[in-house]
Order: structure tokens, then sequence, then C-alpha cells
């Protein structure tokens, strides 16, 4: 596994959009864009941050 992990940096080292693009990747896969729930989709992260924020102290108390 680590000599594929080198073999992308190298590779990135001479052609950078794919870098980019393993790297974007992997960000993006870290990252919620929208939740679905009930009352409708939610979007943008400030409307997420409040949504989630609430959420766990309605759960967990303030």
């Amino acid at each position: 596994a680590l000599r594929a992990k080198v073999q992308r940096v190298v590779q990135g080292d001479a052609n950078t959009e794919f870098f980019h693009m393993i790297a974007n990747g992997k960000h993006r896969k870290k990252r919620i864009f929208q939740l679905e729930q009930d009352e409708g989709t939610i979007v943008g992260q400030e409307n997420l941050k409040l949504y989630i924020t609430e959420f766990y102290k309605q759960l967990f108390g303030p």
C-alpha cells in the first residue's frame, strides 16, 4: 500500500492535474454537502453547522 502512495506522489509531480484530482477526491469524501431531513434539505456550510449543533444540543442537552 505504501508503494502505491509513493507512486501517486511521483506521478503527481509529473502531472499536477492528476495529483490534484487525487487530493480533491480525498477532501470531497470527508465533506458533507447537504442533509436530507423530514423538514427538507439543508444546504450550505453555515446552515449545516447550525442544524447539526442544534441537533446535538437537543440530543445531549446544553
